[in-house]
């Protein structure tokens, strides 16, 4: 399964944290809007979130976020996926409405 994360800008790790959603791997991309470019980072690391602009880094945005691990990947026909972090273009409001659309 993919999961979804909701991060802040200025989230540095998400020990504490649960994901928002769980979801298969085509779904999670096709409602996240995301492509093999907007890959982050592996599994094994946190992604960057902060940008160096002290205006936006500031703004408390919130990114909406997928990780999915080696195993999901594995099994996923489209080898240009690998497993670790997305960043989806989306706004939370963007993807809550393509959720609404396309229920579990």
């Amino acid at each position: 399964m993919a999961e979804i994360w909701y991060l802040p800008i200025d989230t540095e790790s998400i020990e504490g944290m649960e994901a928002q959603y769980e979801r298969n791997l085509r779904d999670a991309i096709e409602l996240l809007e995301i492509t093999p470019l907007k890959w982050q980072c592996g599994t094994d690391e946190f992604p960057v979130l902060k940008t160096g602009d002290p205006i936006v880094d500031d703004s408390g945005y919130v990114y909406v976020m997928m990780r999915v691990g080696g195993d999901e990947m594995a099994a996923y026909e489209d080898k240009r996926w690998k497993p670790g972090w997305y960043k989806s273009s989306l706004t939370i409001i963007g993807f809550e409405k393509n959720l609404r659309k396309k229920p579990k």
